[in-house]
């Protein structure tokens, strides 16, 4: 093949690659290890480098991440386009290294395979060091195979023997598992020696003179790699011992480490479509076939042999395979690719046909898998990501986050941009084994009436976790207490209970009861206030409490569902930011769990009690960080819109309710009406909806310059509403000059219509009239 036409081919197969491993980029949630590398990369140097030293991998890769973050941003997607383009540049190296030990059409092949690899697209999108481990592996092998037949002492030879050496020293650098490179080219050289040695003569051992440079060069890499070896050697063997002895992990027999590690190669990691993992029968077929090509040097089978076997080797020792862990020996993988390709054109040698259909059996088998990877969440009961948007909406300047693990830290560096926090990183040990010393900061944390977030993951055993939220609960108001997936958030405040009235203030539900209740009674803040709430619980059978704050009308604008317990509790009912002013009812509604059904009040026919009457005030400053889906929609009016909060899919023929956040810049003298408009594809109105802002409770003549207004609002698409993606305008009207604003699109909710059955229908009991 032609130098210009192979330049397409690889240049069209790298772009392709690119697209894979940007596809569906912010799809997957941040899971525990990407949190760890944002929190390291987040971390001052000497920071970074003192805690890497007792983790299992080391720093390089956090170095280069701190880097990167410092100019592309620490969000999850611009931290994870690090990890595309270095798995993108290790395409076309790996066209380099297969063309110098085959030809140009299997390197093209094997950059095509590897291009298409699931294994390889899924840590190229990974904020995690194994794609650059395997980039900076590969480097050290494609210099190693050149220097091996190179001429001694020529600049050529020279510039090879130092970027091999800086190649495989950043590679040790990155990963540890990098050692096994070293001992498999160690074995290459031996073998290479071995076999082109000739007699010696008494006045020159000629084969001695290449073995001497390549112990030069491995020297060099030693003492490269010797500094982190002194810092970090000790606290590594310590952590990695202790580590094994308290997961207990059983060695993985021969059979099962291989199979699953060639399964991972061949199909990648699969969440779903497990059963996919038996088609990499066919990968190792085609590895097979391309092993048993003559020719090939050694350096190709102990770029894949070694680091397994040694791989085994440490499993046998210490043994630690959690789910995923072939991403260990990713860096093996592109030899694995090399031989696929080689039996891919062993086939085609044979008949042109064979070859082209085992190609397009290798691209099916990689879309099945990247489908599985495309669609499916990997980790969808530790997303962070609802988590921290309820943060958002609450959160206050200087509230502290306890970080119980430091992948949370990272976490919030990732995805959470409101009001500052002041984090704490608890010192779990310590807390745990001393639990005076954790209750004498979380006092120090009382005596500053400060706000804490508890972010309690429930499938650790959970010491800390438990410990921490008794304390809280027996001393500070629950503002919240949500669980998303194995994570529980909770949110305290320490604060003064309010005065117990003169006689006790019962309410008894049928089986239930809050005894003593005492309410805040002062004007509460909007959006920084709450409303504190005690009382001593008392119920026969689970019961929950429903706190509830109601304007004239009836509309619950804040609400907090507690169960009630057997015991002094403290509420905290926030207020949602841009609750209009006024005066609202603070009322509580009892449920038996699992029965919607409300309990009726002793002694009444009603099935909610009256606590107070709570006068709401705007803040000064609003906290537009609190805002969900922040933006900046201005209107002919003077009114701008400055959030929403728009359910991404919506059902026809249901009710839909949605929140819009409005601000007036300029006094308003009309009392304007909102219009929304859902617009198909083609721009025809669907559905469209004409209302007065607040529900009518607090009219656009009484807003106040630069003051945050919460909106609710519903919208209900008929029952026949074909499904698709539709377009959400919003419009304000004057009633009074019959005059509207131009319509702007805020957002694109899909229309998901509910599953029709037209089958027969099958009656439990048969009637005939």
């Amino acid at each position: 093949m032609k130098p210009p036409t192979s330049i397409f081919f690889l240049a069209a197969i790298t772009l392709g690659g690119f697209a894979l491993r940007l596809a569906a980029l912010d799809f997957q949630p941040l899971w525990w290890d990407e949190g760890y590398s944002l929190f390291f990369a987040t971390r001052d140097f000497a920071t970074m480098l003192e805690r890497t030293a007792v983790d299992i991998h080391p720093p390089l890769y956090y170095a280069l991440l701190q880097l990167w973050i410092a100019l592309a941003g620490k969000s999850a997607t611009a931290a994870r386009l690090f990890s595309v383009f270095v798995g993108t540049a290790t395409i076309p190296l790996l066209f380099a290294f297969a063309r110098t030990l085959t030809c140009t059409r299997v390197a093209l092949t094997a950059a095509l395979v590897f291009a298409l690899a699931p294994l390889h697209i899924y840590y190229s999108q990974e904020v995690r060091m194994y794609g650059l481990v395997t980039l900076f592996a590969l480097a050290s092998w494609y210099f190693f195979v050149h220097l091996l037949d190179a001429p001694l002492g020529t600049p050529q030879t020279v510039l090879r023997a130092l970027l091999y050496i800086g190649m495989t020293t950043a590679a040790l650098y990155t990963q540890y598992y990098a050692g096994f490179i070293v001992v498999a080219q160690i074995v290459v050289v031996l073998w290479h020696l071995q076999r082109d040695r000739r007699p010696l003569t008494a006045d020159r051992a000629w084969w001695q003179k290449p073995f001497l440079h390549w112990l030069a060069a491995w020297s060099a890499i030693a003492l490269l790699y010797l500094p982190w070896v002194i810092y970090a050697g000790p606290k590594l063997y310590a952590y990695v011992t202790a580590k094994v002895a308290i997961e207990k992990y059983a060695p993985l027999d021969p059979l099962t480490f291989f199979a699953q590690h060639l399964a991972a190669f061949s199909v990648g990691h699969l969440t779903a479509w497990t059963m996919l993992a038996w088609a990499s029968v066919v990968m190792l077929a085609l590895a097979m076939i391309g092993v048993k090509q003559a020719k090939l040097s050694a350096s190709l089978l102990a770029y894949l042999l070694i680091p397994l076997a040694l791989g085994y080797l440490v499993n046998v020792i210490y043994p630690f395979h959690p789910i995923r862990s072939e991403r260990l020996l990713l860096f093996a993988a592109p030899a694995f690719y090399l031989f696929v390709a080689l039996g891919i054109h062993a086939l085609g040698d044979r008949r042109a046909m064979y070859g082209a259909l085992t190609l397009v059996i290798v691209a099916t088998l990689s879309a099945f898998s990247l489908a599985d990877f495309y669609n499916l969440p990997r980790y969808p009961q530790d997303d962070y990501r609802p988590l921290i948007a309820e943060m958002k909406t609450l959160a206050q300047n200087k509230d502290v986050f306890l970080a119980i693990y430091p992948w949370q830290i990272g976490y919030l560096e990732a995805y959470y941009t409101g009001a500052p926090l002041h984090i704490i990183e608890t010192p779990n040990d310590v807390w745990m084994k001393n639990p005076a010393q954790m209750q004498h900061a979380l006092d120090a944390l009382r005596e500053q009436r400060a706000r804490v977030w508890l972010p309690a993951l429930q499938t650790q055993g959970r010491v800390l976790e438990d410990a921490l939220d008794v304390y809280l609960r027996a001393r500070a108001y629950s503002i919240l207490d949500n669980w998303y997936g194995t994570t529980r958030l909770e949110l305290f405040a320490f604060a003064d209970d309010p005065m117990l009235p003169r006689a006790p203030h019962n309410i008894v539900f049928d089986g239930a009861s809050l005894n003593d209740v005492s309410v805040s009674r002062e004007p509460i803040v909007a959006g920084q206030d709450i409303v504190r709430i005690r009382f001593v619980g008392n119920a026969r059978t689970p019961t929950t409490a429903s706190f509830r704050l109601l304007d004239v009308n009836g509309t619950v604008w804040a609400q907090s569902d507690r169960e009630i317990g057997n015991d002094l509790q403290r509420i905290g009912l926030a207020i949602p930011l841009g609750t209009p002013p006024g005066e609202y009812a603070l009322r509580v509604t009892a449920y038996r769990s699992g029965d919607p059904k409300p309990l009726r009040v002793a002694n009444s026919e009603q099935t909610s009690a009256s606590l107070a009457t709570i006068p709401i005030l705007a803040p000064a400053q609003p906290n537009l960080a609190a805002l969900p889906h922040r933006t900046q929609i201005d209107f002919e009016n003077g009114i701008r819109l400055v959030g929403y909060d728009v359910p991404a899919r919506v059902l026809p023929g249901v009710a839909t309710p949605l929140t819009l956040f409005w601000q007036t810049t300029r006094a308003l003298d009309r009392e304007y009406l909102v219009h929304l408009h859902v617009q198909d594809a083609r721009g025809n109105i669907v559905a469209t909806t004409q209302a007065a802002p607040t529900r009518g409770i607090y009219p656009t003549t009484r807003w106040h310059v630069g003051e945050v207004v919460r909106d609710p609002q519903t919208l209900t698409l008929r029952g026949n509403t074909p499904d698709g993606d539709y377009r959400l305008l919003v419009a304000w009207s004057d009633p009074t000059t019959n005059t509207t604003t131009r319509a702007r699109e805020i957002a694109t909710p899909a229309v998901r219509g509910r599953v029709r059955y037209f089958g027969a229908p099958t009656p439990t009991h048969r009637f005939d009239a």
